[in-house]
């Protein structure tokens, strides 16, 4: 009895008492803003092109969005018990920058409810 009280109170006894006393590290300097130079910003003015600038908003070259024609997929499904099922969906480019989605589904169960 007197060894389970003793384990109990060093259990619970606190970790702070067994704890080391560390060095706190210093914190590093922040490196989210980058400055350029005012040459640097001339540069980059100077060959820039509407072309590179779409490209670097994430946007299409025209020539490549002319290709884009309506997209999407369909699918069907048949199962025991009369089960069957048709879906799809397609995305229609509108414009430069829009698009319009459509989806639809059909399904019907044999079995009775």
């Amino acid at each position: 009895m007197l060894r389970l009280a003793l384990a109990a109170a060093f259990a619970c006894a606190p970790v702070a008492l067994f704890a080391q006393a560390a060095p706190v590290p210093e914190a590093a300097p922040s490196t989210d803003t980058i400055r350029l130079t005012d040459e640097q910003r001339r540069a980059i003015l100077d060959h820039a092109t509407p072309e590179s600038a779409a490209a670097a908003r994430g946007e299409m070259p025209e020539a490549e969005r002319k290709t884009l024609g309506i997209h999407g997929e369909v699918g069907a499904m048949v199962g025991s018990n009369g089960l069957r099922s048709l879906y799809g969906v397609a995305q229609i480019p509108l414009g430069d920058s829009a698009a319009a989605t459509v989806a639809f589904e059909s399904s019907r169960f044999g079995y009775r409810r």
